[in-house]
């Protein structure tokens, strides 16, 4: 081939081989993220309305459903609200009055009880709530009443849902005033309270079908918080250290150490296990625009997986980026198998609008979902 014609022949190579690369560039890009179908439950209060928004990330408006009209609800002084991924609860109290809410967010179907076991009839010793709460199968009032010498006792009122019965256990070791707090889990409430000689912490855990103490454990002098999973109970102290009791075995089942799990409780706390793997918050050092992320942190690595680093401030620019609009986050619910997240949102210019933003811990999708109110709790039902 002459010289000529060799040099013709590389030049058109070259070309040809440059246009199908542009041309790869321009008809094949990248593929976006597949964003997942996403049904979200949310909770808030509206000024004296109690409201539930379930949404989905297709465009849709959401469905506003007010609680006071669906379940009757009735004030008193005092109240909780209970959410998880499956109910919704309302409890309110007040000296000796009680009230009892509860919707099941699969069914719809709904449940209420006015004056619990009809304990504000009762005149025999002066009687106080001092908390309410309840599942799918009970309803549970710990109260106090005044013993011999004036001194109060312990106790608690069940509401047997299903079994229609009423029981009271009596805990002669718990001190009223030492009691820090409670945690409902099927048929077991543990209840984390300090001995009132010594000041050490203990915690009694009442099985509500039997009306019985199980068992009372004395925890470490350093201990930080419990929580339930399943019929297990995680125990966490100060030194990072943790122990597993299986409530039906009446055996502690697990013991290790948790280096770097960011600090939860104090007491028992709700949780979210997927495996070995519990959802916590990372706290951000303060002062901050930020308080708190979603994290993960795995037992069988002994270490936090996801969310070990601020990733906020990023999610915030990269929304800016997009649209403009520097947010501010609020709440959060997570799907811990998943990996996504939900995090409630207003404009940072200063007006009421704002929703929720849907991304996952490692921000390689977000999207906006603007709502009429702002969920005060989210909980991710499903995921397609």
């Amino acid at each position: 081939m002459p010289y000529s014609a060799y040099k013709s022949y590389l030049l058109l190579f070259f070309l040809t081989t440059l246009l199908l690369v542009l041309g790869c560039s321009e008809d094949d890009p990248i593929p976006e993220k597949t964003i997942p179908r996403i049904h979200l439950s949310t909770f808030l209060t509206s000024g004296t309305e109690e409201l539930q928004m379930d949404v989905v990330n297709d465009g849709g408006a959401p469905n506003i459903t007010n609680l006071n009209d669906e379940l009757g609800l009735d004030f008193l002084i005092f109240g909780r609200r209970d959410v998880n991924e499956n109910s919704v609860g309302f409890y309110f109290w007040q000296q000796q009055l009680s009230r009892a809410y509860y919707k099941d967010l699969n069914t719809g179907l709904t449940f209420s009880v006015n004056d619990v076991c009809g304990f504000s009839s009762e005149t025999d010793t002066p009687k106080g709530i001092r908390d309410v709460s309840g599942n799918e199968n009970f309803v549970v009032l710990p109260y106090t009443r005044q013993g011999d010498g004036m001194a109060l006792e312990f106790a608690l009122r069940i509401f047997d849902r299903e079994a229609s019965e009423c029981r009271d256990v009596f805990l002669p070791l718990v001190t009223p005033s030492e009691v820090e707090n409670y945690s409902l889990e099927g048929n077991i409430l543990g209840i984390y309270y300090l001995d009132q000689a010594s000041g050490n912490p203990l915690l009694s855990l009442v099985d509500l079908s039997a009306g019985e103490v199980l068992e009372t454990l004395n925890l470490k002098p350093d201990f930080q918080a419990a929580t339930f999973k399943g019929t297990e109970l995680w125990i966490f102290n100060r030194d990072n250290s943790f122990v597993v009791f299986n409530t039906s075995t009446g055996n502690f089942v697990r013991s290790g150490n948790a280096p770097g799990i960011p600090t939860q409780g104090p007491g028992l706390f709700d949780s979210q296990f997927s495996g070995n793997q519990l959802s916590v918050d990372f706290i951000y050092q303060q002062p901050s625009l930020f308080f708190s992320q979603p994290a993960v942190y795995d037992f069988d690595a002994a270490a936090l997986i996801k969310g070990a680093e601020p990733f906020l401030p990023l999610l915030q620019e990269q929304i800016e980026r997009a649209t403009g609009d520097r947010v501010l986050f609020g709440n959060y619910g997570v799907d811990l198998a998943s990996g996504t997240i939900a995090i409630s949102y207003i404009r940072g210019d200063g007006s009421a609008e704002g929703g929720i933003t849907l991304t996952n811990f490692d921000l390689d999708w977000f999207e906006l979902l603007e709502l009429p109110f702002l969920p005060e709790e989210i909980v991710i039902r499903e995921i397609q």
